[in-house]
């Protein structure tokens, strides 16, 4: 019992370790997948409005939730 205790521990730490680096290569393969900004109508007086997905586009709550139905 004390054998699996050790291992249990020692996976927990492992993945401990682990998730920043995880969270960092997501970040990057989701940067890479943007598209260049094409201007649209909502584009006015050299404000541009970027959609999802765009470069210089920040996500808000309203982007996840169309994320989820899509």
């Amino acid at each position: 019992m004390k054998t699996a205790k050790m291992i249990l521990a020692a996976l927990m730490i492992a993945v401990c370790f682990n998730a920043p680096v995880m969270a960092q290569d997501n970040k990057m393969a989701k940067e890479t997948k943007l598209k260049e900004h094409k201007c649209t109508s909502a584009c006015k007086n050299g404000k541009h409005v970027y959609a999802h997905g765009e470069k210089g586009h920040t996500c808000t709550a309203a982007c996840k939730k169309t994320e989820k139905k899509a």
